[in-house]
Formats: structure tokens, C-alpha cells, sequence
């Protein structure tokens, strides 16, 4: 096999297990944009000695679910208090973060989305997305 043949079926590969890790995301973590996620795995493994780097983690959540109820489930999630905007469907909060966490979040009932931006040691950015910005940005890459 040419060396040219070799590179391309090794790029074909890094292709394939790519799609296979995405499906695995999307599998897990189906309400969870997956760039989240790998940003959350890449700096997981590229420092081991910060197991919950810091994130600003944006929770969106259904029409007409109770506010004060969906607050502390994610405080008790979290352990941090989230800021509530868009009528009590949109709640921002900044903490440390782990894949565990981030599977609590995607499995609560009631979620629609999750989002979220490493803020490493810096305080809180506040909102910055709103509800299917990761769709819409998905969506734009497959045309």
C-alpha cells in the first residue's frame, strides 16, 4: 500500500471512530450540546489533577416548570445556586464540573438542553446562549 493510501485510510479511520465517539455523546447524554461534553472529556484527560474543572453551565428547561423547584434541584445537583432568566426556563449557574454532574443534569425529567463554557478560575459570564443554540449551530453544519 502507498504511503498516500495509508495516510488516507488512517484519516478515514480517525473519521469513523470520530462519528462512533459523537453517537456515544449523543447516546448518553442525548439533551447535552456535544461540544460540551468534549471540551468537558479533553480537559478531563489533559489534566488529570483538575478532576471538576470550572464551568458556566446553562440549563434550559420546559415551559410552566416550577421554578423554585427546578433552583433547588440544581443546587442540590450542583452544589451552587443557579441565576433564573427567560420566565424561570433558563438557569445559569458556575461550578465546578464532572461527568456524573453532567449526567444528573441531562437526566432530570424536566430538561430540554444543556450548554455550557469553561470559565477555568474566572467568575461567572452569565448567560450567554439561549435555548438551541448547539442545534441551530449543529443544524448549519450539516447543509
Amino acid at each position: 500500500m502507498s504511503e498516500g493510501k495509508a495516510q488516507t485510510s488512517k484519516l478515514d479511520e480517525l473519521k469513523l471512530r470520530t462519528q462512533q465517539l459523537g453517537e456515544a455523546y449523543r447516546d448518553l447524554f442525548p439533551k447535552v450540546d456535544p461540544a460540551f461534553v468534549y471540551d468537558l472529556i479533553i480537559r478531563l484527560v489533559t489534566n488529570p489533577k483538575d478532576s471538576a474543572p470550572i464551568y458556566t453551565v446553562e440549563v434550559f428547561t420546559n415551559e410552566g416548570t416550577n421554578p423554585e423547584k427546578s433552583k433547588e434541584h440544581i443546587l442540590q445537583t450542583t452544589g451552587t445556586v443557579p441565576s433564573i432568566y427567560d420566565n424561570g426556563t433558563h438557569y445559569v449557574s458556575t461550578h465546578r464540573m464532572t461527568l456524573e454532574i453532567l449526567k444528573k443534569l441531562n437526566d432530570i425529567d424536566y430538561v430540554l438542553e444543556v450548554m455550557g463554557d469553561y470559565t477555568g478560575s474566572a467568575s461567572s459570564i452569565g448567560a450567554r446562549h439561549e435555548k438551541g443554540d448547539w442545534k441551530r449551530i449543529r443544524d448549519r453544519s450539516d447543509e
